[in-house]
């Protein structure tokens, strides 16, 4: 969408959007930080079974939360929640539209703090910093490919029309 022809309430929902995800962008990067600030010289103390339940429940979440986004934002749910916005005026149409794709957006960043947490815990629990490592990839790799883009959304919309 170019910058003569933006809808100011889409523009402010796309910037809102950045600052949350790059918030929980820093958050992500901030709790793999600290496990290795604060990490203990004491031998680890979860045995490996818990490990391997940690990194299941991990990838388990990393798939919940690219399926949710992948469906949410799907072609087909967006023509659905766009149609959902007919009989008002354009500007109304748009910013009612990018609205509804604010949701679909921040679940699927939660779930990708989740993974990180996860690692977070297990790590304090391992006492190794290095078991937070593939958490903290999967999770941050997710977050990456999430990047807000409801200006494109919404420019997608006059394919519906």
């Amino acid at each position: 969408m170019d910058r003569k022809n933006r809808v100011p309430s889409v523009a402010k929902n796309q910037s809102a959007l950045k600052i949350v995800w790059f918030a929980l962008l820093l958050a992500m990067f901030a709790y793999t930080a600290v496990v290795f600030v604060f990490s203990s010289p004491e031998p680890p103390g979860v045995a490996e079974n818990v490990k391997a339940a940690f990194l299941i429940g991990g990838t388990v979440l990393g798939a919940i939360s690219l399926l949710i986004y992948r469906f949410t934002l799907s072609d087909r749910s967006l023509r659905k929640k766009f149609l959902a916005t007919e009989g008002q005026e354009q500007e109304k149409r748009l910013e009612e539209f990018s609205n509804r794709l604010l949701l679909p957006h921040v679940v699927p960043w939660g779930i990708n703090e989740s993974v990180v947490l996860l690692g977070f815990v297990l790590s304090f629990l391992s006492k190794n910093p290095m078991d937070a490592i593939p958490f903290s990839v999967i999770g941050i790799i997710l977050h990456l490919y999430m990047y807000p883009r409801v200006e494109q959304f919404v420019e997608s919309t006059k394919n519906y029309v």
